[in-house]
């Protein structure tokens, strides 16, 4: 009987998944990230790695950065109809990781917003994602205690094999 109730459990959870739990704008501002990327110069260095996960749930990164020492993490980002809103979680090989609630932006990308506990106190992010002609621009700016926020730098993701 508890097998039973368990598998009956796990259907009706399971059932939203594939049958496509989020509206059509929902999978679009997502599907941008979708693809093999890399920085123009580091082609042999950087690889970020962006593919749909199980029925476009949410989209999975793994990125490896070979530029200093092979550095290798995982970053997820989904939606949450619950919390109206989007979410990146990031895990490294260094045992680091984190959460950030993001929305969409008005560059049809993503805007993410972390903090956390430093040496030198609160320090606040700002990443912004957005597609551009040739890929993906990223940039972040931070405040250290509630201070100025500062531009921390800015990328452009182009597709690998090109």
């Amino acid at each position: 009987m508890m097998r039973m109730i368990i598998a009956g459990l796990l259907t009706l959870f399971a059932t939203p998944a594939l049958a496509g739990v989020h509206p059509p704008e929902v999978e679009k501002q997502l599907a941008f990230i979708v693809g093999d990327w890399t920085i123009k110069g580091l082609e042999a260095n950087y690889r970020d790695h962006c593919t749909w996960f199980d029925a476009n749930s949410f989209v999975v990164c793994d990125t490896t950065d070979q530029r200093k020492a092979n550095h290798h993490s995982i970053a997820v980002l989904g939606w949450s109809a619950a919390d109206n809103r989007y979410t990146y979680q990031q895990y490294d090989d260094s045992g680091r990781g984190r959460t950030e609630p993001c929305y969409a932006n008005d560059q049809k990308g993503l805007t993410c917003l972390g903090q956390a506990m430093t040496k030198d106190g609160l320090v606040q992010t700002r990443s912004y994602i957005w597609p551009t002609e040739t890929g993906l621009g990223i940039r972040q700016e931070k405040s250290v205690n509630a201070g100025p926020w500062i531009d921390v730098g800015e990328v452009a993701y182009i597709r690998r094999g090109k």
